[in-house]
């Protein structure tokens, strides 16, 4: 199985973990926790709030370093969800 990156959060993903668009199909673009249905779970979260998220669960040794999350946190702006392109 292909491992996706999500555009949202920038975790790997794979079609079976995959967002779901308003029709029920898959979305390879987001994983399921950031886009069901055809919108985003958490439509207020903004860049800075998903920065501090995954600080605070590098913090507590969840899933994620401090390392990791650094490097992650760098490449959100780079994805999808968080892109300036039509400013």
């Amino acid at each position: 199985m292909k491992t996706l990156i999500c555009q949202s959060c920038g975790w790997p993903f794979t079609k079976a973990t995959a967002g779901s668009n308003r029709d029920r199909s898959i979305n390879i673009d987001y994983c399921k926790d950031c886009y069901e249905d055809g919108a985003f779970t958490d439509k207020s979260l903004n860049l800075h709030q998903l920065e501090m998220k995954l600080m605070e669960m590098a913090e507590m040794h969840e899933d994620i370093s401090l390392e990791e999350a650094q490097q992650l946190i760098k490449k959100l702006p780079e994805l999808k969800r968080w892109r300036m392109d039509y400013i």
